[in-house]
């Protein structure tokens, strides 16, 4: 059985007036759906949906974790997420991104309930990396 090794960090001395933040959570997963995906998205440009194809994450036991990293290194190439969860080879609606990954920003995150992920950068052609993890229906 595959398994990933997750940790995620969080510190800082600043943010709150009286109080340092600092927490570390590490979990191992284990991926073991039919559909685990990588790669690079390099999308088409400002007002223009791209998308990372999903078999159906249908929601009803069925999750998949995502990793999605904006590479671009350039002022405003923000990339906005959205989850397609009607059928196949219909649209996302309008402004229902739940993401917007500004350059160098990633996310990490469990999903369910989807056909595809939807990208649009706000300008420019940013490429998205990515990592889609099904796990194994519960």
């Amino acid at each position: 059985m595959a398994t990933v090794n997750v940790t995620l960090s969080l510190s800082s001395t600043d943010l709150f007036a009286k109080q340092n933040l600092s927490f570390t959570e590490t979990d191992i997963l284990a991926p073991a759906g039919d559909q685990q995906l990588v790669g690079r998205l390099y999308t088409t440009g400002s007002g223009t949906e791209d998308g990372i194809a999903t078999k159906a994450i249908a929601g009803t036991g069925q999750r998949c974790y995502v990793f999605l990293h904006n590479l671009s290194t350039t002022t405003g190439e923000y990339i906005k997420i959205s989850a397609r969860r009607a059928a196949f080879g219909t649209d996302s609606t309008v402004n229902d991104f739940f993401a917007q990954l500004g350059p160098g920003e990633f996310l990490f995150a469990p999903l369910s309930d989807m056909y595809q992920l939807d990208v649009e950068p706000a300008t420019g052609n940013p490429v998205l990396e990515y990592v889609l993890m099904e796990k194994q229906t519960v």
